[in-house]
């Protein structure tokens, strides 16, 4: 019966999974108060956001790595949808929170009841490639202002080319502390890849925090994290709820995209092939359900995703170990997890994230087929320029017209 749930590869390690489940906890936690504060809510949503999808998700769903919870581009959505209506950081805002989150969870169960998810098996390799690439970029340049310690003035994309240009604003002690941790993970994991080097980094950098007093050196940690246990809410309901159902429809077909491409995209390292309507129920139970505890809406994270995967991760179990994580700090750690360095956690989000660059498809692509690495470069750019759900279907019209095209031409010669 568990072997039915959890997927165990041949010759399977529970310590690998605890391995991982501990770090990508610790690696949750900074991540999921940083983009509860984004979405406009207090911090212990966000962390209520994370355990709670996390445990629900790894015990239903057919992903042995997919990681859910809070991610950076449905805390925009968020933000943008609800701030319209009532003010962020108000118990208004946590009613309308919820509403918003059963709405999401309701369309994603509808997904998979209707089994909407084989459709999705027909995106074509060159579009997932592209847009997991775009997706790798943004997050990277989501952590330049901890891995660097620098303000920037501007966001997104144009970070990059603003980090070039004011080298000297980067923060040594910051800037040193990040690349000697960066450094370590390769380094480790070229050498030494069965060692727990990213647990192994934390947990030492914490301990030299708190012996050398690094705050004292200008270095940001990850300070107070709030106690308790999330408490039921039913939300108030009124009319103007309805007015949420275009943003939850949207929020609820990125999440089910993105999270389906980061699946699809490990398939190949378990041992049975993923069902898409299986795993659309599964995150829209766990939203649904989690929605009554003040819960942020989750979705499947990228860099977690595949930061539990490189560091050896192979079953659900990553996921629940890495709950139990997250409700053990919020409950007893919360004095441990304050002396962790922002920007070691950097390190490991860009180090995890390094993995989504296929370039061996690109340099496949290149030398064989460079219509296909058009396709590719397309959706880049679209979903960098445009928008995630903009560049996904431009990438998916581009690519079924640039193919109807060229095979007309053939056919015609």
């Amino acid at each position: 019966m568990i072997d039915k749930i959890f997927n165990f590869p041949n010759k399977y390690s529970f310590l690998d999974d605890i391995l991982a489940g501990i770090t990508v906890g610790v690696v949750t936690i900074p991540q999921a108060m940083a983009f509860a504060i984004l979405a406009g809510i207090p911090p212990i949503y966000g962390l209520y956001g994370s355990f709670i999808p996390l445990l629900i998700y790894g015990l239903l769903s057919s992903s042995n790595y997919l990681n859910v919870g809070p991610v950076a581009i449905v805390s925009i959505f968020i933000f943008d949808i609800l701030s319209k209506n009532v003010q962020p950081f108000t118990p208004e805002y946590i009613n309308e929170l919820i509403i918003l989150g059963i709405m999401v969870g309701v369309f994603q169960i509808i997904f998979g009841v209707f089994r909407l998810g084989k459709f999705l098996r027909y995106i074509p390799t060159s579009v997932i490639s592209g847009f997991i690439q775009a997706a790798a970029v943004v997050i990277i340049s989501s952590q330049l202002t901890t891995a660097f310690g620098i303000d920037f003035p501007v966001q997104g994309l144009k970070k990059i080319p603003y980090l070039f240009a004011h080298l000297e604003e980067l923060k040594p002690n910051t800037t040193l502390l990040f690349l000697m941790s960066l450094i370590t993970l390769f380094l480790f994991a070229k050498f030494f890849p069965r060692f727990p080097t990213s647990i192994s980094l934390v947990l030492v950098t914490g301990i030299l925090s708190y012996l050398l007093d690094f705050e004292k050196y200008g270095l940001l940690l990850i300070g107070e994290v709030p106690r308790g246990l999330p408490e039921f809410i039913f939300p108030t309901v009124n009319i103007n709820a309805i007015n949420y159902l275009p943003g939850a429809f949207a929020i609820a077909i990125i999440a089910s995209i993105g999270s389906s491409i980061m699946s699809l995209k490990l398939e190949p390292n378990q041992s049975k092939k993923i069902n898409l309507n299986r795993e659309y129920i599964s995150l829209g139970i766990a939203k649904f359900l989690s929605a009554f505890f003040g819960s942020m809406v989750s979705a499947g994270s990228f860099n977690r995703t595949i930061l539990a995967y490189k560091i050896g991760g192979k079953t659900q179990i990553t996921s629940i170990v890495s709950s139990i994580i997250i409700l053990f700090t919020i409950l007893f750690l919360t004095h441990v997890v304050y002396y962790f360095p922002q920007s070691v956690i950097a390190a490991l989000i860009i180090y995890s994230v390094y993995f989504l660059f296929d370039f061996s498809l690109m340099f496949k692509l290149w030398r064989k087929d460079k219509i296909e690495l058009s396709y590719v470069l397309i959706t880049v750019s679209a979903t960098l320029f445009i928008g995630f759900v903009e560049g996904i279907l431009i990438g998916i019209f581009i690519k079924f017209f640039g193919d109807y095209i060229f095979k007309k031409k053939i056919n015609l010669s």
